[in-house]
């Protein structure tokens, strides 16, 4: 990207272009002296990004965890405030998708992305159905190139505005499915092994550590350790959760159990894939950029969701 590269300044006559340069020399026996940079000159600073396994701060974990905690409450108790919920994790994760992504332009983007969330979710709810969410997608990528139109003359980084707005409506369209969460009652059973699991792994980023493969498994084991306690105390008597095995008239208990301990090592697993295949670039705000990436989970795991709950119920 051209925005990445320092240009080279200005020099004197006579003097080498090259000595002025900022760029970082490679170490080894073959590696040449750089030249002292001339005075009064401006470096462009490097901007680096924060290492994936990298530990979150406590209160990015706390608010990563409390939306599906939220949201496990109210699909008990009211599932319009579910939905509610989920309207707002849209919001959050759409306005700073913008600078999480490094968009050139982060305001366009950060709004055409709200739009095609909340206009997901909205189809999802009013028609109880996913049918109008391709329309509202389709309706979104036209705003995509009108919000570029609007940049100025030159428009710098085409490619990477759109490729970054059109990224994030397909990634918060995924959370239209919670709109679905009143017409499909079972949803509400699989949500109530999927939430806590994914609550609870989002804490464990707090946690440190130096290998990829210990993120893993914190993420994973903080998944199944919280479906496995829900469904001792309280999921193992809806024999509906069992229906989606093929073995459940034999052993229903069993399946049910496969069934919600299968969900929070989902849950566990995504939460881990999402913060640490991705690096979050550094600089200004960079921890509400992590926030951003712990929140797409609670969005992405409606989708395995509705399908068992269509899975179930026909």
């Amino acid at each position: 990207m051209e925005d990445s590269v320092a240009k080279p300044q200005a020099t004197p006559s006579g003097a080498n272009p090259s000595a002025a340069s900022d760029s970082p020399v490679p170490a080894g026996k073959h590696s040449q002296k750089s030249a002292p940079s001339l005075p009064n000159t401006a470096t462009k600073p490097a901007q680096s990004a924060v290492s994936p396994i990298a530990a979150r701060s406590w209160w990015v974990a706390l608010l990563a965890a409390l939306p599906p905690l939220a949201m496990l409450f109210f699909l008990y108790w009211n599932p319009y405030l579910a939905v509610l919920t989920a309207a707002g994790v849209t919001i959050a994760v759409s306005l700073t998708w913008g600078g999480l992504s490094q968009a050139p332009s982060p305001g366009r983007t950060g709004l055409v992305v709200v739009l095609a969330g909340i206009g997901c979710l909205l189809a999802a709810f009013l028609t109880n159905n996913l049918t109008w969410v391709p329309l509202v997608l389709s309706w979104c990528l036209l705003a995509a190139f009108i919000a570029e139109m609007t940049r100025g003359k030159h428009r710098p980084l085409t490619t990477w505005s759109l490729a970054s707005t059109i990224a994030g409506c397909a990634l918060v369209a995924a959370g239209s499915a919670w709109g679905l969460a009143i017409a499909y009652p079972t949803m509400n059973l699989l949500a109530m092994a999927a939430l806590p699991a994914m609550g609870l792994a989002c804490l464990t980023l707090a946690l440190p550590t130096k290998y990829a493969s210990i993120r893993w498994l914190y993420c994973s084991l903080a998944g199944i350790l919280a479906a496995g306690l829900l469904t001792y105390f309280v999921l193992y008597q809806y024999s509906d959760l069992a229906l989606a095995i093929p073995f459940a008239y034999r052993n229903p208990a069993l399946a049910i159990w496969i069934m919600t301990v299968g969900l929070g090592f989902l849950s566990g697993l995504l939460v881990a894939c999402i913060n640490v295949l991705f690096m979050v670039p550094a600089g200004k705000n960079y921890r509400w950029r992590q926030l951003t990436l712990a929140l797409l989970p609670t969005l992405f795991i409606a989708v395995p969701i509705y399908s068992l709950a269509r899975l179930i119920t026909g």
